[in-house]
């Protein structure tokens, strides 16, 4: 191999280290994006779940209220059958 060749091997393999490094760069840039929208979406479910444990022991609540006011109003027509007879 000639001097000139040895020349035009060299000047190939520098450009895919270049176009390489390139795009390391960019996948490094990405993966610092992507760690970001993660964190925020780890965030956010964790909110979310908060809210749902919330809502959960409020539909819990209002289910014994229910069944409280189910008991009264059958004492109160037990009552009422009782006058009545």
């Amino acid at each position: 191999m000639d001097w000139f060749e040895e020349a035009d091997v060299l000047l190939k393999k520098n450009k895919q280290i270049i176009f390489l490094q390139v795009k390391c760069r960019k996948a490094g840039k990405r993966i610092k994006e992507l760690e970001a929208i993660e964190k925020s979406h780890k965030k956010m479910n964790g909110k979310l779940y908060q809210e749902l444990d919330l809502e959960k022991k409020n539909h819990a609540i209002t289910r014994e209220d229910i069944q409280l006011k189910d008991i009264e109003i059958g004492r109160m027509m037990e009552k009422l059958t009782r006058k009545d007879s």
